[in-house]
């Protein structure tokens, strides 16, 4: 007899870097304080050896199981291996880990809702009918809405015991009639935990982002033109840091933005990718606004780490982002676009119209021009984050739905 319950995640293409975000936090958590054993099941990389830094920081040791690509397989080649031609490949070595496995699989945790996932979901429920399968839906409005409701996708969907999505709940309810749970993306200190609460004194006038500079759905080239405009209207100690790997078509962009504006070069600061959670929580410690003027997200993880370390939000008007900046009570309402537009100006931050960074500049200017606005959320927002944003609490919630008979 097995000594504890199992918890495997299937994620043909996990990278090192999703280790601290949702999909490697949720069964490292479930087995820290939940009694599960995690198991973490990708591809292994066809022309090289794999490594993970990242699990630098975990205090447990994690099992690693490896499926062999029956094509070649390379993780930062994702979108044209797995999510292009070879989806049904993919479909085939999931089901024959599936028959493999599945016997000691007593919780199947899959990340988002493909199709290469729909025949291993039905091969597992065959082989262990006891099994449970927790679906996150790592969702954006526009996934939702393009996602044809035919009978197989249906059919995978009532096959999952539970199903949960980070924002548009009732959304996502309505339109495919299954249950959804709330479970937003949490913020976990990986052994540094914030005992008390960040003192606003501490903060310095930084204008914080974090991801992947560059990249198209991050629109960071907004945040540069708003930033450009808002300097000439906010006091001179205000610095705009961008950190994360800058994508390499960004790169003469960045530099020609630099070249055409050097009165802003000594108040943007580039810090590159950091490895480090401790050093990143450093920044977010230090900043008093978080800025993420993405054009798509399904939910942010860097929203809710800002929140738990006192920042106040400054985000494009996308569904995730509105409901952090929401207080809990009213997160789960159905809003009006024209409702949304005007009213931007929220409990633990303000939004801006997507794509538009003169709304944007404008949030930016009232936020660092108003220190008490600044100070009130910052207490308020840290307080929020630990009631409904904190990933121990929100496994404990999985936990409890998932042990439901």
């Amino acid at each position: 007899m097995r000594e504890r319950k199992t918890f495997y995640l299937l994620a043909p293409c996990l990278t090192d870097a999703l280790l601290t975000k949702d999909v490697g936090i949720i069964p490292y958590l479930m087995q820290k304080y939940y009694g599960y054993k995690a198991v973490y099941v990708t591809y292994k990389p066809s022309d090289e050896s794999i490594t993970w830094p990242s699990l630098n920081m975990f205090e447990e040791n994690v099992e690693f199981n490896y499926l062999e690509a029956a094509f070649t397989y390379h993780p930062d080649r994702a979108l044209e291996t797995i999510f292009g031609a070879n989806v049904h490949d993919c479909s085939k070595d999931l089901v024959q880990y599936i028959e493999d496995h599945a016997a000691h699989m007593d919780i199947l945790f899959l990340f988002g809702f493909y199709p290469f996932y729909y025949a291993a979901v039905d091969r597992y429920k065959k082989l262990n009918p006891k099994g449970k399968v927790y679906l996150k839906l790592d969702a954006n409005i526009h996934w939702i809405n393009r996602t044809p409701l035919n009978d197989y996708f249906l059919q995978f969907l009532r096959q999952c015991d539970l199903i949960s999505s980070e924002s548009m709940v009732e959304y996502i309810r309505r339109k495919w009639s299954v249950p959804i749970h709330y479970i937003p993306n949490g913020s976990y200190s990986f052994g540094k935990e914030i005992d008390s609460y960040i003192r606003f004194e501490e903060k310095e006038n930084l204008i914080l982002t974090v991801g992947r500079l560059g990249n198209h759905a991050k629109a960071t080239d907004q945040l540069l033109d708003a930033f450009k405009i808002a300097a000439l209207s906010i006091p001179d100690s205000w610095r705009l840091v961008l950190i994360g790997g800058v994508d390499e078509a960004f790169q003469p962009h960045l530099k020609a933005f630099l070249q055409a504006n050097p009165e802003l070069q000594d108040r943007i600061v580039l810090t590159g990718f950091i490895q480090d959670k401790h050093q990143l929580q450093d920044w977010y410690r230090r900043a008093k606004i978080f800025a993420l003027p993405s054009l798509y997200e399904a939910s942010a993880h860097v929203v809710s780490e800002a929140k738990a370390f006192g920042c106040y939000l400054i985000t494009s008007d996308i569904e995730s982002s509105r409901e952090a900046v929401t207080k809990h009570e009213r997160r789960f309402v159905l809003l009006e676009d024209s409702y949304k537009q005007g009213n931007r100006l929220l409990d633990y931050g303000s939004l801006h119209a997507v794509g538009d960074y003169r709304e944007l500049a404008h949030r930016l200017i009232g936020a660092c021009n108003n220190g008490e606005l600044l100070k009130d959320v910052c207490y308020s927002t840290q307080q929020d984050a630990r009631e409904h944003f904190d990933w121990v609490k929100l496994c404990g919630e999985i936990d409890a739905i998932l042990s439901v008979d």
